[in-house]
């Protein structure tokens, strides 16, 4: 899901809520544990801080099959993640933000990066 921050403007003068679906299965082919992964859900709710800044509330939900340490075999592995991201386009470095370029903010990435994080 992307959004242009005039885009976010608009939305987010209060919080807004959203849901998206994203598939993954393109991001796997280059690692070798991960074996197969679900539609990935994300729930969330966007909300204006101040000047450019926004706030993401994520949930982010689904499975991954990943290979058993011992036998090698297949197993579920359950991805349930609650994380709170914050965009800016200014960066500080006393602040764990990221940084928004073009104008433009795309939780792909983000949600990518907490799945494999998760792993």
């Amino acid at each position: 899901m992307k959004w242009s921050l005039q885009q976010l403007f608009k939305l987010a003068q209060r919080p807004y809520s959203f849901k998206d679906v994203y598939d993954f299965h393109d991001r796997i082919a280059n690692i070798d544990d991960i074996l197969d992964i679900s539609d990935i859900n994300v729930e969330g709710v966007v909300q204006f801080l101040y000047d450019d800044r926004y706030e993401f509330n994520l949930h982010i939900n689904g499975f991954l099959i990943l290979q058993d340490a011992r036998t090698l075999e297949p197993v579920n592995y359950p991805i349930d993640i609650e994380t709170v991201e914050i965009f800016d386009k200014v960066m500080n470095d006393d602040e764990d933000i990221r940084l928004v370029e073009k104008n433009t903010i795309d939780l792909s990435d983000v949600v990518w990066e907490s799945i494999l994080l998760e792993k």
